[in-house]
C-alpha cells in the first residue's frame, strides 16, 4: 500500500460524500495532530459523524483521499482496512456493549478475536484496562448491572484492548447530565495522559466539554472545515459564524429553526 512521508494519524484531503440530493461533504481537509485531543464540532447534520465513518471505513468516500496512519485508504479493500482497524479503537454513544456477555468477556472480545494472546495473559490484560478507566472487580457484571457511567468505561476499556494509535469518541457526552458529562471528560483526558502516544478524536457539539479538554478544533460548516485551531483561538475569534455557535444564540449568520 502507499504510503507518505509526512505522515499525520488522520489526514483527509478535499473529502466529498453525498446521499441522494443531500450534499454533506464538500471538499473536506482535515490534518489530526498525532498524540493529542482533537474535537470535530459543528451543528447537527454538518457532516462530523460522516466525518468519523469515513476514518474507520464504513463509508467510502466519492471523491477525495483518505490517509490513515501514512496508509492511503481511500480505495483500500476491506482487507486492508480490518488491519488498519486493529490500530483504531472507537467509543459509540451508548458504549455499545454486548447485553449478553459479562464485562470480561466484552473487554476480551477483540483480543480473542485478533491475537492468539493465552487465557491468563488476558484476564490481566481486562484488569489493567479497567484500572486505566478507574473500575475494578466488575469482570463479571453484565451490562445491565452498569451505570450509564460505567458502560461507557467499560466500552473505553473495550476500545483500548488492542492498544490503537487512533481512539475516536462518537458523541460521548450526548443526552448526559452535567456530572456524567464531566466524568467522562476527564476520563478522555486520564486516558491521553495515560497511554502513552495515542491521539484523540472526539465527534461533539458540547461546547463546555470542547472547552475544558480540546487540545486542538476543527469546526465543521457547510461540508468543510471553516475554522481550526486551539480553543483559545476559537474562543477569542471575532468571526461572527464562529461566535454564534460559541454562544449558542439566535442572532447570526447561522440560521437557526424555529420550534
Amino acid at each position: 500500500m502507499e504510503k507518505v512521508k509526512d505522515k499525520s494519524i488522520v489526514t483527509l484531503i478535499n473529502l466529498k460524500k453525498t446521499f441522494g440530493k443531500n450534499k454533506v461533504l464538500r471538499g473536506l481537509n482535515i490534518k489530526i495532530p498525532e498524540k493529542r485531543i482533537s474535537y470535530i464540532i459543528g451543528r447537527s447534520g454538518e457532516g462530523k459523524s460522516v466525518t468519523l465513518k469515513h476514518i474507520i471505513g464504513i463509508l467510502k468516500p466519492d471523491e477525495g483521499e483518505v490517509w490513515i496512519d501514512g496508509v492511503a485508504m481511500h480505495s483500500a479493500d476491506e482487507r486492508a482496512w480490518e488491519n488498519i482497524r486493529q490500530q483504531i479503537g472507537t467509543l459509540f454513544q451508548d458504549g455499545a456493549l454486548f447485553d449478553s456477555l459479562n464485562v470480561f468477556e466484552n473487554i476480551s472480545f477483540p483480543i480473542q478475536n485478533h491475537t492468539k494472546m493465552p487465557l491468563e495473559k488476558i484476564k490481566n490484560e481486562v484488569k489493567n484496562l479497567l484500572e486505566i478507566v478507574g473500575l475494578a472487580n466488575i469482570e463479571e457484571k453484565f451490562p445491565s448491572e452498569l451505570s450509564i457511567g460505567e458502560r461507557k468505561r467499560v466500552g473505553l476499556a473495550r476500545a483500548l484492548a488492542l492498544k490503537p494509535k487512533l481512539l475516536l469518541y462518537d458523541e460521548p457526552t450526548t443526552s448526559m447530565d452535567p456530572l456524567i458529562a464531566d466524568l467522562i471528560d476527564n476520563l478522555i483526558q486520564n486516558t491521553q495522559q495515560k497511554i502513552e502516544g495515542i491521539t484523540s478524536v472526539v465527534i461533539s457539539h458540547d461546547i463546555t466539554s470542547v472547552m475544558n479538554i480540546a487540545e486542538y478544533i476543527f469546526f465543521l460548516h457547510e461540508g468543510k472545515v471553516y475554522f481550526e485551531g486551539t480553543p483559545e483561538e476559537f474562543q477569542t475569534s471575532q468571526d461572527a459564524l464562529v461566535k454564534q455557535f460559541l454562544s449558542g444564540g439566535r442572532n447570526g449568520p447561522l440560521a437557526v429553526p424555529i420550534a
